[in-house]
């Protein structure tokens, strides 16, 4: 399609949105990518940005909150197949795929918790609303809701703080959250904790 020829509205819509989450998944920061550029990519005049959207922030928003949606249906769907193991067990694989995920979508992650920290939606974090998640903390802790959500905002402030973190404690301690093989004894040794 060239520049000027009609496109729809949910048409424009959408292609704003996928220029926008390959832009992020190219690794550009938010503050690099102009509303310029993202229509130019989308072949849509300037103005659709804020005609959709309100403002480029908010169409960052919205493109990385599809991509985490999508993230978790797929996590979700994994984690039907493993319904006969234990609940340690899920609740580990459960989280290696989000860290596992995390280091190899820094800047969608990073804007994602971010944007999370700065919600008050009543939610401890991102995996909050998991369904086999959440299953697994509930047979671990049972009803003591308490314990449940204690146990969820430790798991939240274990995750954000070693990605968000991740240059300083590497310095500190050696620990790459980059590397696989490191990212995943930290969730073996967090489980561990959690059910102690």
């Amino acid at each position: 399609m060239k520049r000027g020829e009609h496109v729809g509205e949910n048409d424009a819509k959408e292609r704003l949105i996928d220029v926008t989450i390959k832009m992020i998944c190219a690794g550009k920061k938010p503050s690099e990518i102009t509303v310029k550029e993202i229509t130019e990519k989308a072949e849509v005049g300037n103005g659709m940005v804020n005609y959709h959207f309100q403002s480029k922030d908010n169409l960052i928003r919205l493109a990385v909150k599809k991509v985490m949606g999508c993230a978790t249906k797929l996590l979700g769907k994994k984690m039907e197949a493993m319904e006969e193991d234990s609940p340690i067990e899920r609740l580990k694989i459960i989280l290696k795929e989000v860290v596992n995920f995390i280091a190899n979508n820094s800047e969608i992650s990073k804007i994602a918790i971010l944007d999370d920290l700065d919600s008050n939606q009543g939610e401890a974090h991102l995996l909050s609303s998991e369904e086999s998640y959440n299953k697994c903390l509930k047979e671990l802790y049972g009803d003591d809701m308490h314990k449940f959500w204690i146990k969820n905002y430790l798991i939240a402030g274990y995750i954000n703080h070693i990605f968000l973190k991740a240059e300083n404690i590497k310095g500190e301690m050696g620990f790459d959250f980059y590397n696989k093989d490191d990212r995943e004894k930290a969730i073996e040794i967090l489980v561990k904790e959690l059910v102690n």
